[in-house]
């Protein structure tokens, strides 16, 4: 049971962080300006919130 734990855990992570890198690409192709506090804050409430999940899994 830990495996899945773990394999959700990172594969969740891998999506959120592939949906950060997606957005700032999107944004820079369409040429609007990247706002990189915006980002950056989204970074940080996704580390907080995958902290958490972290603790609640057992991880």
């Amino acid at each position: 049971m830990t495996t899945i734990k773990k394999l959700f855990f990172y594969a969740f992570a891998l999506l959120s962080l592939t949906s950060i890198i997606y957005g700032m690409a999107y944004d820079y192709m369409n040429g609007a300006e990247i706002h990189y506090d915006f980002y950056g804050a989204f970074f940080v409430c996704w580390l907080i919130f995958f902290g958490i999940l972290k603790a609640i899994l057992g991880i």
